[in-house]
């Protein structure tokens, strides 16, 4: 039986919600010294991948070239990845985390789970499993629907057929 529009509008306050109270998290928790949440987030994805061409960073990020391009300069401008030119296509090129980059989103990686780990002391590993599952699979179920959709942007054709899978297990 498909969803009730009740549900539906339920769990879409419940992710606002949620969405809300991880920023004011990662706000509050945040090595004002080091990448902001943003570029953490775009060396989390290069870190999944250990290496990847700059169009398959922007699908899996939801992005557009320019802002991808802003995004890579400033890391590559702070060290924190490095750029070679892509051995079998001369106009693209691969984006790796340089060794500074992995220490960086090792270190903010291990932070962000001891805050949540503290701010969820009280559930216990099976709560957490479970809510890591749904959460994982709510993400994986939107986000395919939304990169199969005609016109989204950074849809390309190796996008609408299959997800860079979150590494959930972690």
């Amino acid at each position: 039986m498909p969803m009730q529009q009740e549900t539906a509008d339920d769990l879409i306050r419940k992710i606002f919600a949620l969405q809300r109270t991880l920023r004011c998290v990662t706000q509050h928790s945040a090595d004002h010294g080091g990448p902001g949440v943003a570029l953490q987030g775009v060396m989390r994805m290069i870190g999944e991948d250990g290496e990847l061409r700059a169009t398959e960073l922007a699908a899996k990020l939801g992005i557009g070239p320019a802002g991808l391009s802003r995004h890579v300069a400033e890391l590559e401008e702070l060290g924190y990845v490095r750029r070679r030119p892509h051995p079998q296509d001369r106009r693209a090129y691969l984006i790796s985390l340089s060794e500074l980059g992995e220490s960086v989103l090792h270190d903010a990686m291990k932070n962000r789970a001891a805050v949540l780990q503290e701010a969820l002391a009280a559930w216990s590993e099976d709560q957490a499993r479970l809510a890591a599952e749904t959460i994982g699979s709510l993400s994986d179920s939107l986000f395919t629907s939304i990169r199969r959709a005609p016109g989204t942007p950074g849809r390309t054709p190796e996008t609408s057929e299959s997800y860079p899978q979150e590494q959930t297990a972690k």
